[in-house]
């Protein structure tokens, strides 16, 4: 597995960067707009969403790109498992693989992007864990798609004491990076191998916002100064940064948060001025947290997406409102932003965010089926940007 470590420095190919930008990545830009048409279409989506069960989703899918991603599964698992694992390993085969055909003097950009998914790996067991979970839900969530291998990912989720997790994670490529990292100096996370073990509330918020703080540090890190598309990949990781601290600004003050308990979880990483992040903390409501928020939105599409997501939440007091509103906007920032991308870094994580996308909607769909939820519903939540 190749970790953003092994492409930093000096050592990059002086031949490789001096070269014409056409034969640095033409190769790569081909197999690119190769692997484009086996993304699902908007109307696959839309069929998936139809069929009345897991099942049927299950049997959809592997009629498609996915076909060999559903073999050898045990015959206990559910029918919501079989998708959720499918898509897992069929989106971790296609990182890999983006991260083999990217130029060398950009791999060290790429794979610091796909420690994201480091990143979702290590809260979801976290998160897994503190619910008392069993280890085969958890682990079909759970993805190859950064640097951890999948060994070192069952390790991690198996551990059965608080000094083995702590090895577990330290042994990985982002975890000692993380465990090294200044984003955990929070006095809640003063005893770390019993907090990633066995956390309590504060703890488990701290160290999410903690792990959101690294990867945010370590994409950013990752971007060479004038590459093309830097800029436009660099906001796509502040927007990502910035949408969270909202979303998690709402959640904590519907808890009944204070204002130092919230700026407390804020992740590093964002273009929100702290003295932005400080009024949106001591917001007196879910109300005036939108009202200030609203600026993140710069299309009339966004602001009215938004919108309407702050009056269903008065409907009915959901969160994901908003959740959805700030992943459409972010969603359609990297269509514009990279989709038209050739030669550069950029084509390759637009293709990479479209892939993603799709694990998303396709998880979402097989959730909502699994909860009873209508069609309508699930559909509110899908982000189609075909």
């Amino acid at each position: 597995m190749e970790t953003a470590g092994a492409y930093t420095g000096m050592g990059q190919n002086l031949r490789s960067i001096l070269a014409p930008r056409h034969l640095v990545y033409g190769y790569s830009n081909a197999r690119v707009r190769a692997m484009r048409p086996h993304l699902l279409a908007k109307r696959q989506a839309e069929d998936i969403l139809k069929v009345k069960t897991n099942a049927a989703v299950a049997e959809y899918l592997s009629r498609t790109i996915y076909k060999g991603d559903f073999a050898g599964m045990g015959a206990k698992i559910t029918d919501e498992e079989r998708v959720e694992l499918a898509v897992s390993r069929n989106f971790a085969r296609t990182a890999q693989k983006l991260l083999r055909i990217t130029p060398a003097q950009s791999k060290g950009a790429l794979a610091a992007f796909l420690s994201r998914y480091d990143a979702h790996n290590v809260k979801a067991i976290l998160l897994s864990r503190k619910l008392n979970r069993p280890h085969d839900a958890a682990k079909n969530l759970l993805m190859a798609a950064g640097s951890m291998y999948q060994k070192e990912i069952d390790a991690i989720l198996a551990a059965k004491s608080a000094d083995e997790q702590y090895d577990a994670i330290r042994s990985t490529a982002f975890g000692a990076g993380f465990l090294r990292s200044k984003s955990l100096k929070a006095p809640a996370l003063s005893n770390i191998r019993q907090a990633l073990y066995s956390p309590t509330q504060e703890q488990l918020e701290a160290l999410l916002s903690a792990i959101d703080s690294h990867y945010y540090g370590l994409a950013a890190g990752g971007i060479l100064p004038g590459e093309k598309d830097a800029d436009a990949i660099l906001r796509l990781i502040a927007s990502e940064a910035d949408a969270k601290n909202i979303i998690t600004a709402m959640r904590l003050k519907k808890s009944g948060a204070d204002k130092h308990a919230t700026m407390k979880n804020m992740v590093k990483g964002g273009g929100i001025s702290k003295s932005q992040l400080g009024a949106i903390a001591g917001a007196k409501g879910i109300s005036e947290i939108a009202t200030l928020a609203a600026a993140f939105f710069t299309s009339a599409t966004g602001r009215g997406e938004f919108a309407a997501a702050e009056k269903r939440f008065k409907e009915d007091g959901s969160l994901s409102h908003f959740e959805v509103a700030f992943e459409h906007s972010i969603a359609r920032r990297s269509l514009h932003a990279l989709r038209r991308s050739i030669m550069s870094i950029g084509a390759i994580v637009g293709f990479l965010l479209l892939k993603e996308e799709e694990m998303n909607n396709i998880r979402k769909i097989v959730r909502g089926k699994e909860l009873g939820l209508p069609m309508e519903r699930i559909a509110e939540m899908l982000v189609l940007v075909g």
